[in-house]
């Protein structure tokens, strides 16, 4: 991924949102210390969510914390996006066990992704 790739979102916690018009948190694309500065005014009710700099198979782009349908030829998995402690992505199971590294998986041609839901207001999407 470049940099003119980086890309995040913001959930609003207060707004229960990442989409609403009245949102602080909509500014995404903002440089240097005034990104400290507005970002860090709302650090209490918004998540930054990273852009892994892949898209699904409908094109859509995949961010952290997204929930996520995984097939392959013969089978298929639900996952949240998660980042690892050492900052890759990577595929977060119904019980929070770590399932494989997104790059691995998303690199091998007999899988794919699609973007079903997000964690905050699809958490039942990941229910045993």
């Amino acid at each position: 991924m470049k940099l003119q790739d980086f890309d995040f979102r913001v959930w609003d916690k207060h707004h229960k949102g990442c989409g609403n018009k009245d949102c602080k948190c909509q500014t995404k694309y903002v440089y240097g210390e005034e990104a400290k500065t507005r970002l860090s005014e709302f650090k209490e009710d918004c998540e930054i969510e990273l852009f892994t700099g892949l898209y699904d198979k409908k094109g859509k782009k995949v961010y952290e914390n997204d929930i996520v349908k995984v097939k392959s030829l013969y089978d298929y998995f639900l996952a949240k996006i998660s980042i690892h402690k050492e900052g890759t992505f990577y595929f977060e199971g119904k019980n929070g066990d770590y399932i494989g590294s997104l790059i691995y998986l998303v690199e091998d041609e007999g899988y794919t992704i699609e973007t079903i839901g997000n964690i905050h207001e699809n958490p039942e999407l990941l229910k045993c």
